[in-house]
């Protein structure tokens, strides 16, 4: 914790009236007002272009890679002294939200970091010119911070004497001194791992950039446009996720923040028929466009006083140059840290996702740090540089949380309700085909269709009967004469 400094950030005000003895009828309207302020405030109904919904997710996406593009080690900080780090993996699915995420989001970051790229590359041919001088350097990639407490141990356990013990402390207390904390951060460190995001469209182009992650962490980007896409990248997804990934230059290991963009549903297509290699997609936060619910809230009595926010979009342009720039900072550097009191916060958000579990499993791990990611970002899209301060509690942060979870929870639950329905169609599918083949009893057409139980057969030939394509004579069933299997009505 003591490597942690404070930043001067503004707090997230505490919600007043969150308090145990509030009812839950008081409590949803009071997150339905909340919400709707929020999103009033920050124009989302602009965002999404008349599509309130989509503006909610859009500016959820722009919070979470605001909080995943933060310098690792930032977060929220507690009076306690407790950091809960951001970071959140996201998937964005359907073609409208998708299309907002790429032109509103990845857009502009892509913008920074090739700004960037770009002006390594101009300074590295200077210092090839420089190098050929015959005159003095005017400068050296190697300039930067002083050497820190970790260097300067390390420096003292190489030079120093092996019969002679330090003058202060032990051997022991050297090397942790080294554990403790990188090297300080040269201008050479930048131009060797120089990507805070890395955008890729297959596992082996990914793979061959994440050594480019600055400081090992990086916001990375994927598009699926088909179910076999989300099967290739299910070796290196995972670990990359968990800071697992072993793909430093010296082996060093990467974290990436996933950002995936599902434009064609490739996501139903996916729950229709999970494995091994695509199942990485379920560890992912879902925004979720459609019909599933619940609406994002509106607040048409307030509507005037709230929706003034002129050009959202450049307000989360400066946002991102601001997170990077602190990101960058060699003289100095330190993580973003902003001062909430947040850990009661936290537990009743741990606590309705444990009431979510059931209805999405291993969601009280993947939406672990949403709450705080999604504070943190709307925090820095709240005090962008050059912006007018915009309102945010953190009543609302936990409503606009609360939406997201409760949507995609509806998501899922329609999707396995498809993966049922197109499971029943498939043995319905077999009962046709064994019955075109003449009349037959229902044991023997469960005995010899592998995989489908008596109750199955059963299920599909009651339902062949009501709709007019089969009918039972005595023991046995037989498809009516000039049935046809249509599963249109």
């Amino acid at each position: 914790m003591s490597t942690h400094h404070q930043n001067t950030s503004p707090s997230v005000q505490s919600p007043s009236h969150a308090l145990p003895g509030d009812t839950p009828s008081v409590k949803e309207k009071k997150t339905g007002s909340a919400l709707s302020e929020l999103l009033a405030s920050f124009n989302a109904t602009e965002l999404g272009e008349g599509d309130l919904d989509a503006g909610a997710n859009l500016l959820a996406a722009m919070a979470v890679t605001l909080g995943n593009l933060a310098r690792p080690g930032s977060g929220i900080r507690t009076p306690s002294g407790r950091i809960f780090p951001v970071g959140t993996n996201l998937l964005a699915t359907g073609p409208l939200i998708s299309s907002l995420v790429i032109d509103e989001v990845v857009t502009p970051v892509g913008r920074c970091q090739d700004n960037l790229l770009a002006q390594l590359t101009r300074l590295l041919k200077d210092d090839a010119t420089e190098r050929a001088k015959s005159t003095p350097r005017r400068w050296v990639l190697s300039k930067g911070s002083k050497s820190n407490r970790g260097e300067n141990a390390l420096f003292q356990l190489m030079t120093g004497e092996s019969d002679m013990p330090p003058l202060m402390g032990s051997y022991e207390d050297l090397w942790m001194a080294v554990l403790s904390e990188p090297p300080a951060h040269r201008f050479e460190d930048l131009v060797r791992r120089p990507r805070s995001f890395i955008t890729a469209n297959t596992e082996s182009c990914l793979e061959k950039l994440l050594p480019d992650a600055h400081m090992g962490d990086a916001l990375v980007s994927i598009g699926l446009t088909r179910a076999a896409d989300a099967t290739k990248f299910g070796d290196l997804c995972p670990p990359l996720m968990d800071g697992l990934f072993p793909g430093g230059p010296a082996g060093e290991l990467v974290r990436g923040r996933l950002l995936v963009m599902d434009h064609s549903h490739v996501l139903r297509e996916v729950a229709a028929a999970p494995d091994d290699r695509n199942c990485w997609l379920s560890r992912l936060v879902w925004l979720v466009e459609g019909s599933a619910g619940p609406e994002a809230p509106s607040s048409q009595e307030n509507e005037g006083d709230l929706v003034n926010l002129s050009n959202p979009n450049g307000r989360f342009e400066e946002a991102v140059r601001a997170v990077i720039a602190h990101r960058l900072k060699i003289h100095k550097p330190q993580p973003r840290i902003h001062m909430i009191d947040f850990s009661k916060a936290q537990i009743r958000w741990a606590a309705f996702l444990r009431k979510m579990q059931k209805r999405l499993p291993g969601i009280t791990g993947t939406a672990r740090g949403l709450l705080a990611t999604l504070a943190f970002g709307l925090l820095e899209l709240k005090k962008a540089p050059n912006c007018k301060p915009l309102p945010v509690t953190l009543e609302s942060v936990e409503a606009l949380g609360r939406w997201i979870i409760e949507r995609m929870a509806n998501a899922r639950t329609l999707m396995m309700d498809a993966e049922e329905l197109a499971q029943r169609q498939s043995q319905i599918e077999r009962v046709f085909l064994k019955l075109e083949q003449g009349p037959t009893e229902a044991r023997k057409i469960y005995r010899n269709l592998n995989r489908l139980t008596a109750g199955e057969c059963h299920e599909c030939l009651r339902w062949m009967e009501q709709s007019g394509i089969s009918r039972r004579i005595g023991d046995q069933w037989a498809l009516v004469e000039g049935a046809r299997l249509n599963f249109n009505n």
